[in-house]
């Protein structure tokens, strides 16, 4: 089996472990960033397949699309 080691330069592998001590503030702000860029994925997905294939014409009031948000 493969093995493989990684060196960090020391200055790196501090400032990881200083983030440790800040986890809850860490996790507050990843998780905003990364919702917002879900919601925009999202968003733009479900505005490209609203009405698309439908027998009967597209109604569809924009309802659905501005209900969408990070929470």
């Amino acid at each position: 089996m493969a093995k493989a080691d990684f060196k960090m330069p020391e200055d790196f592998l501090l400032k990881l472990s200083q983030l440790g001590e800040r986890t809850d503030e860490i996790i507050t702000k990843v998780l905003e960033s990364g919702g917002e860029v879900v919601e925009e994925k999202v968003r733009s997905n479900l505005s490209a397949v609203i009405g698309q294939g439908t027998k009967k014409k597209n109604r569809s009031t924009g309802e659905l699309l501005r209900s969408l948000g990070v929470s």
